[in-house]
C-alpha cells in the first residue's frame, strides 16, 4: 500500500517536524522583536491594523454626517459658506508664508513631472500661474454660492408677504416695522444681485441694466447698490437688538418691582433670562461679524481700510459658526 508521505517531492515526517519547530522559533523571535519595538517607540505595532480600521470607520462616519448636513434645510448653503470663508483665510495665510508657497509649488511640480498621463487641454476659469489654487477654489465656491442665491427671492417674498398682514396680536409694533424694513432691504439686495448675475452671464440684456442704471450698461453700479441694500438689512439687526434689549429691561424691571412688593411671579424666570441673554449676544456677534463686510462692499471709495481676504474669511466664519455648529450637532 502506498503511503502519501512517500510520494515524490513530499517531505519526510521528521523534516516536517523540524520545519514546524523552526517556524515556531521564528514566530517567537518576531513576537519578541515586536515587543521590543513597542517598548522603544511606545507604539502599539500589533494594533496597527485595528487602528487603520478605526480610522476608516471614523472617515466613513464623517462622510455620512456631512451628507446629512447637506441634506438638512439650509445645510448646503451653510456648508459652502463655511468652506468658502475657510478658503479665504487659507489663501490669505498662503500669501503671508512664501516659504510654504514655494514648497507647495515644488511639490506640485514633482507630482506633475512624475505623471505619465497627459490630460487633454481644457478651458481654465482662472490663470493658475497668477492666482494660487486655494484662492481660485475660493472664487469658484463664491460663484457657486451666488448662483444658488438666484432662488433667494422666494423665501424673502414669503417673509415680506407675511409681514404685510400687519403685526400679530400682542407683538411689538416697533419690532414689526424693523422686520418689514429688513425684509425689504434683503429682497432688494437679492433682486439686484440676481439681475447683475444674469446680466453678466448673458441671460439679461444690457438694455435692462441701462434702464435701471441711468443709461450705464455695466453691472458694477448695480452690484454696489445691492451691497448697500445688504448693509441696510444687516443694520436692521442692530435696531432689532436695541429694541429687544429695551423691552427685556422693562420686563425685568417690572418683575423686580413685583418681587419687592411681595407679589407672585412666574417660576423659572432665571432660566428664561439666561436663554434670552445667550440668544441676544449670539445675534449681536453675528450682526457684528457681517457689518464690516457689508460696509466694505457697499463703499465706492475703497471700503474699510486694511480689509483683506483674511478679515473677510474671519468675519464670515464667525457669522456662520452658530448655524453650521447647530447643523453639525444635529447629524450625530
Amino acid at each position: 500500500m502506498s503511503n502519501e508521505d512517500t510520494k515524490p517531492g513530499a517531505p519526510a515526517p521528521q523534516e516536517v517536524a523540524e520545519k514546524a519547530e523552526h517556524a515556531e522559533d521564528a514566530g517567537s523571535a518576531v513576537e519578541k522583536k515586536l515587543e521590543a519595538v513597542e517598548k522603544k517607540l511606545d507604539i502599539p505595532v500589533r494594533q496597527a491594523p485595528g487602528s487603520a480600521l478605526k480610522l476608516l470607520s471614523d472617515v466613513d462616519k464623517t462622510i455620512l454626517r456631512i451628507n446629512k448636513l447637506l441634506a438638512a434645510p439650509g445645510g448646503l448653503a451653510s456648508f459652502l459658506s463655511t468652506f468658502n470663508y475657510t478658503l479665504y483665510i487659507l489663501a490669505y495665510a498662503q500669501t503671508k508664508t512664501p516659504s510654504l508657497t514655494a514648497l507647495l509649488h515644488k511639490f506640485l511640480s514633482i507630482v506633475k513631472s512624475s505623471s505619465a498621463v497627459t490630460k487633454p487641454g481644457t478651458t481654465t476659469l482662472v490663470n493658475a500661474g497668477a492666482v494660487p489654487p486655494i484662492a481660485a477654489l475660493a472664487v469658484l465656491i463664491s460663484k457657486a454660492r451666488t448662483t444658488l442665491r438666484l432662488f433667494g427671492c422666494f423665501p424673502l417674498y414669503a417673509w415680506l408677504r407675511a409681514l404685510s398682514a400687519g403685526p400679530k396680536p400682542g407683538a411689538d409694533v416697533v419690532l414689526h416695522r424693523i422686520a418689514l424694513l429688513q425684509a425689504s432691504s434683503y429682497f432688494t439686495y437679492q433682486a439686484l444681485e440676481n439681475i447683475s448675475l444674469l446680466a453678466d452671464s448673458g441671460v439679461v440684456g444690457p438694455a435692462v441694466i441701462s434702464a435701471i442704471n441711468r443709461g450705464d450698461s455695466k453691472t458694477a453700479r448695480v452690484y454696489l447698490w445691492a451691497y448697500r441694500a445688504w448693509l441696510g438689512g444687516v443694520s436692521c439687526d442692530f435696531l432689532r437688538l436695541g429694541r429687544e434689549w429695551q423691552l427685556e429691561n422693562r420686563r425685568r424691571a417690572t418683575r423686580a418691582r413685583m418681587q419687592s412688593e411681595g407679589k407672585a411671579v412666574a417660576e423659572y424666570q432665571d432660566d428664561e433670562d439666561a436663554k434670552f441673554d445667550k440668544r441676544w449676544w449670539t445675534d449681536a456677534m453675528i450682526a457684528g461679524a457681517w457689518f464690516p463686510m457689508a460696509l466694505h462692499f457697499s463703499s465706492s471709495t475703497g471700503g474699510v481700510p486694511g480689509w483683506n481676504l483674511g478679515w473677510m474669511g474671519l468675519c464670515g466664519l464667525v457669522a456662520g459658526s452658530t448655524r453650521v455648529t447647530q447643523l453639525w450637532a444635529s447629524t450625530a
